[in-house]
């Protein structure tokens, strides 16, 4: 999918120890060793390898920036990236990021690039912050299953408009980005913003949270493609069942074969997979 976009691939391994929620309900993979199956890997597969390290000045810099003020917190209360993630916006000058998340799947059509497709969008609107693929195989209708997150139909340039933000995946203006800055802190308390200013600890909310925030509060849009060639899920589900069928599944979505109920679904829907495969 990159190589089709000639997208140049950075793989970035967090240095930090697992904090938060993610550090008890995600296992957690010794980190020498995942950093040497890293490191063997990245020449054969033609990817930048990079280590995300936590230098004080360099924390206390870049959040000033993001926050104006410069907050010690480097991940948010479930142990999701804050410092990290802003990270990659002033570690290169291209005009376009593409972030994905390392568990995110996608479908794409061959001879179809949804990341070119994406470049193009945002050249031509300069309402749209940044783009991705829809989640989910399509629905008959065209309708998307989004719980209760509202979205509009923008038929005449083929985009579902949220201002909703996820921070899984997306292909982003840099600069448009930035002109978000600086973001507004969120926090799971009224006592965290003390906390923060006393040790350094306060419990942020999730970075996406804060870039969905200032979204809201732009005139800018977050657009899903509307077309029936390429499209993501994201597992949620990280049981044993789903380890052992994780390769089924993905040679299913290469073949853009998949149950009738993921139809509309961004959450990969396991259930549904079993009966499906087996």
């Amino acid at each position: 999918m990159c190589k089709r976009a000639q997208t140049n691939v950075s793989l970035v391994l967090d240095t930090k120890e697992p904090i938060g929620i993610l550090s008890k309900t995600v296992k957690q993979s010794e980190f020498q060793l995942l950093h040497n199956l890293l490191k063997d890997m990245a020449p054969k597969y033609g990817f930048k390898f990079t280590l995300a390290e936590y230098q004080k000045h360099k924390i206390l810099s870049q959040n000033k920036l993001q926050f104006n003020y410069p907050h010690r917190e480097t991940h948010c209360f479930r142990g999701y990236p804050i410092y990290g993630s802003l990270r990659q916006f002033f570690s290169t000058d291209s005009e376009y990021i593409l972030h994905l998340d390392c568990d995110m799947i996608f479908y794409e059509a061959l001879g179809f690039s949804w990341i070119q497709e994406g470049v193009r969008i945002m050249e031509n609107n300069e309402d749209i912050l940044c783009v991705l693929p829809k989640g989910g195989p399509s629905t008959k209708d065209g309708t998307l299953h989004q719980g209760n997150t509202e979205y509009k139909l923008d038929d005449k340039r083929g985009l579902y408009l949220f201002k909703n933000f996820t921070s899984r995946h997306y292909l982003i203006h840099r600069e448009r980005f930035l002109s978000l800055l600086p973001l507004e802190p969120l926090w799971l308390s009224w006592r965290e913003p003390i906390k923060s200013r006393l040790f350094g600890n306060g419990k942020m909310l999730c970075w996406e949270a804060m870039v969905e925030h200032a979204l809201k509060e732009s005139d800018m849009w977050r657009a899903d493609l509307i077309t029936e060639q390429a499209w993501s899920l994201h597992p949620g589900d990280r049981t044993e069942d789903f380890y052992k069928l994780l390769p089924q599944i993905l040679d299913s979505v290469k073949r853009n074969e998949f149950p009738e109920k993921q139809r509309g679904h961004f959450d990969l829907r396991l259930n549904e997979w079993k009966h499906f495969l087996n």
